[in-house]
């Protein structure tokens, strides 16, 4: 049996926050409209296929990605103002 040993990571997760915090705040955003989004599309693909509900998952995410990178709904701007300018 062989053994891998990964090496250590070149950043922690502390450093990569504070060197990019607004791709950060972007990326939760994303992540929240896309949970969002998947909640209101429910009702229409309860009764899909697989592959169908797959599809759309993988839309969704391109729809949350698009909407957070042009502005959003605000959470990246909150995180921001509060949390990022708070830790430096």
């Amino acid at each position: 049996m062989s053994k891998v040993i990964f090496p250590p990571p070149s950043l922690s997760y502390r450093e990569l926050v504070k060197n990019k915090p607004e791709e950060i705040a972007k990326e939760l955003e994303a992540i929240f409209l896309k949970e969002i989004l998947k909640e209101a599309f429910k009702p229409m693909l309860s009764e899909k296929s697989f592959t169908t509900r797959l599809y759309y998952d993988a839309f969704l995410e391109g729809v949350s990605e698009k909407l957070a990178s042009a502005g959003g709904v605000g959470i990246a701007k909150f995180l921001l103002e509060h949390y990022f300018k708070s830790e430096e």
